[in-house]
């Protein structure tokens, strides 16, 4: 993207998506770093956004005292360091607008920064004080504004985490020193010294001084802290973004680079509730779920809106999959030659093919549904491909066999062979007919049906003939073994048929336990950087003699540890067994 796009709109009071930006987000396969800088009106928020784009003609930059970000507004980049993934900015609208004076709309605003970013910037201003920390009011108000689950429980508390994005807190036009009992300090110390609780919050002012920093520190999982200096002279402000770097401080370039080597470096990727990764597709139903509960005056629903994402995303991956294989099979019936084995065989291939197309657009889902649906519509497919060929060969074949046997059948109805030497003759001209007919039906698939069928019918009118010739038994017999030989091969067909059903049906199953086994991974990763997250928190506080809130900490940590303990001994086998019904097509090869 060249420009950014406004992505949410607020239009009569409810918020509206721009399908323009929609349609760009949907094109996006790779992972994606999602980027959202909030803070108050009129602080420099999109200057901070075309810096990390490395554009000055980005997001709209406006000096006068008019805020000019309105809604949230995107901007799609490659991220050169990381080839494979892609870097997602978004500029929400500043807080605190004295034009707009809608606090609904800017909880809202800011719940959707939250649900929908990896990295959450905070762009504040001149140093951390009480004042911009209760600009983060937002924070302590989280569980009336998001919901984890549709029915909450007592482990809300602790799911946070498992999903919000870091926390970054950039202080611009920073004047003081960074100095704490004449020692220096780093920006992140100075934001730690600043979220370190009260020692005594009995007053009703310390109890909420305590739980904002309690907030910042219990539900995201990280957070660090880059404090500019100021740019330039007060003069040269208002055209900041046109200024070059030598025009600008030096330690204020030095930290802008910090900042955004922090930014392109990081490995926070977008990730939802059980840690698989978001792409533009997954991004645009994860907004439209979350803008369309606001809309509904209902709080956005994590659990949910993940519920919905997977049936979208999954859904869509099914279609493609199912599409794949309906065209590759198509194609193979209408190149002629087509053999029984030859189908199978394509089958069992354009169909373990079809399911890897799914696997790597899907999500994981434990009810697997989509899986089941998919394989039902392919064997839909195949069979009634099958019957079209079928019948289209019977009809060749009848024709073929019809043209070689015409002169025994009509030697037969007038009784020619119903003499001595008879039953010699006849098996003679049978031979050479039939002989005439394998050539000439070879590739076809109901050349040993149609054939079958033929020497079944012709039963009667040889024991006819046996009566006329004292040769009849053993020649008789020499007919019998090559019906038998017929069908013997259609029995070997069969059986290399549930072969390749056989194998075609494991290959899929080990694409199923690998997703298995890449959600596990996922969520224990996920469940695993809440865990380290929550232990270092509990050491803060106990050397802060906060113990209260370290044995809370604590009964955080020992959740997640048991959370962490049950997925761990997640068991593919102990998994197809629970879902018995939803995998009853392959349940028969792992017993």
């Amino acid at each position: 993207m060249e420009k950014p796009l406004q992505l949410i709109y607020n239009k009569d009071g409810e918020l509206q998506l721009n399908p323009e930006a929609l349609k760009v987000l949907r094109s996006i396969e790779d992972p994606m770093v999602v980027v959202a800088v909030v803070g108050a009106a009129r602080t420099g928020k999109s200057y901070l956004l075309n810096c990390l784009a490395g554009s000055k003609n980005g997001f709209s930059v406006d000096s006068s005292v008019q805020a000019h970000t309105k809604g949230i507004w995107m901007l799609c980049q490659s991220l050169p360091q990381r080839p494979n993934e892609v870097l997602l900015l978004l500029d929400t609208e500043g807080f605190g607008d004295p034009d707009k004076g809608d606090k609904h709309n800017d909880n809202s605003i800011y719940s959707l920064a939250i649900l929908l970013s990896s990295i959450l910037i905070y762009n504040g201003q001149r140093n951390i004080d009480q004042q911009s920390l209760q600009d983060l009011h937002f924070v302590t108000e989280l569980s009336k504004r998001i919901l984890i689950k549709s029915q909450p429980d007592d482990c809300n508390s602790w799911q946070y985490i498992r999903f919000f994005p870091e926390f970054v807190w950039v202080i611009r036009d920073m004047t003081l020193e960074m100095k704490i009992d004449g020692k220096d300090m780093t920006p992140n110390e100075y934001l730690e010294h600043n979220l370190k609780l009260k020692d005594n919050d009995i007053s009703e002012q310390d109890k909420k001084y305590n739980e904002l920093r309690r907030c910042i520190r219990n539900n995201f999982p990280s957070h660090c802290c880059f404090a500019f200096p100021i740019p330039t002279f007060q003069k040269k402000l208002k055209h900041l973004q046109e200024l070059e770097d030598k025009d600008l401080d030096e330690d204020f370039v030095t930290e802008r680079q910090n900042l955004i080597n922090y930014i392109h470096t990081h490995k926070k990727l977008k990730r939802v509730l059980g840690g698989q990764q978001v792409t533009g597709r997954r991004f645009v139903e994860l907004t439209k779920a979350y803008v369309g509960m606001i809309a509904d005056g209902v709080l956005p629903c994590v659990e949910g809106s993940v519920a919905k994402l997977v049936e979208v995303e999954n859904q869509a991956a099914a279609d493609e999959a199912l599409k794949f294989y309906d065209i590759e099979m198509n194609k193979f019936s209408e190149s002629g030659c087509v053999t029984m084995s030859k189908l199978i065989e394509n089958h069992k291939a354009r169909s373990i093919e079809a399911f890897s197309i799914f696997h790597k657009k899907s999500m994981n889902d434990k009810s697997f549904k989509h899986i089941q649906q998919l394989e039902e519509m392919m064997n839909s497919t195949y069979k009634a491909l099958m019957a079209k060929i079928k019948e289209k060969s019977e009809e060749q074949c009848t024709a073929h066999l019809a043209k070689e046997m015409s002169s025994i059948k009509k030697n037969l109805a007038s009784g020619h062979y119903q003499r001595p030497g008879g039953f010699q003759e006849l098996k003679a001209e049978l031979d050479k007919a039939i002989k005439h007919y394998e050539e000439k039906t070879k590739n076809e698939m109901e050349g040993l049906t149609v054939l079958t069928h033929f020497l079944e019918d012709l039963k009667p009118h040889l024991q006819q003939v046996q009566k006329m010739d004292s040769k009849m038994t053993e020649n008789y017999s020499a007919l019998e073994e090559e019906h038998s030989r017929v069908k013997s091969e259609m029995e070997k067909m069969e059986q290399e048929r549930k072969a390749a059903e056989k194998h075609r049906k494991e290959e899929i199953l080990e694409q199923i336990r690998k997703k298995f086994e890449e959600g596990k991974e996922c969520s224990m990763e996920e469940l695993k950087e809440a865990m380290e997250h929550t232990r270092s928190e509990i050491e803060k506080y106990g050397a802060e003699g906060r113990m209260e809130d370290a044995e809370r900490a604590w009964q955080m940590y020992d959740d997640l540890v048991k959370k962490y303990e049950v997925t761990s001994k997640w068991s593919f086998m102990k998994f197809l067994r629970e879902h018995a019904a939803d995998f009853r097509l392959w349940m028969e090869i792992t017993g």
